[in-house]
């Protein structure tokens, strides 16, 4: 097995094996705003799927649309946090967040040529799920520590996903179906939660 396959392995059993989404729990201590915000993406494999995920679909694409698709989901990310630490909801906002992982898992088997413009969009909506997630559970914390937190946490997600994307593509591109196959599985199964 070479040093690829075992990373790619590593990060699929690591996603496989993660607890339930206990993300959602609120976060109340002051003291603790900016850990648990970097906690909280990790602390729910519905997250943790996601930011991975978005990683490794948005390095398949060329280097302007990466960049947008990224920054259209950064942006969206605080746009949501923001909206749901005004209290603003919406129906389905679980069902959402579990969608982002399906889909994204799909797009990343297929590896369609998708628009730039349905790219970022599609980036763009699945970071308002999230972020409104996490914008909702922040009562009573420090709200911008929470939110450097999990911004820095999600980053790093992202960069994962988008590192074994380029290692996977360069040594076993026809890997790439499966994995996105086993993040849309992973996503589906979340329905159950």
């Amino acid at each position: 097995m070479t040093r690829t396959q075992k990373i790619s392995s590593g990060l699929l059993l690591t996603l496989a094996t993660t607890a339930p989404a206990f993300a959602h729990t609120g976060h109340e201590t002051v003291q603790n705003a900016f850990l648990a915000g970097l906690s909280h993406p990790l602390m729910g494999i519905d997250h943790l799927i996601a930011m991975v995920a978005m990683g490794y679909w948005a390095s398949g694409f060329a280097g302007k649309q990466c960049k947008a698709m990224l920054a259209a989901f950064f942006a969206l990310l605080i746009g949501g946090f923001s909206l749901g630490l005004a209290g603003f909801s919406f129906s389905f906002m679980e069902t959402g967040i579990v969608l982002t992982s399906v889909i994204t898992g799909l797009l990343i088997a297929t590896r369609k040529n998708v628009t730039q413009g349905l790219a970022v969009s599609l980036a763009a909506c699945f970071a308002m799920f999230h972020g409104f997630a996490h914008g909702l559970e922040t009562a009573g914390s420090v709200p911008y520590l929470f939110a450097s937190g999990f911004l820095v946490t999600s980053a790093t997600l992202v960069a994962a996903g988008f590192a074994v994307s380029k290692l996977v593509s360069r040594s076993i591109p026809s890997a790439n179906r499966v994995i996105g196959l086993v993040i849309a599985m992973m996503g589906v199964s979340l329905f159950s939660i």
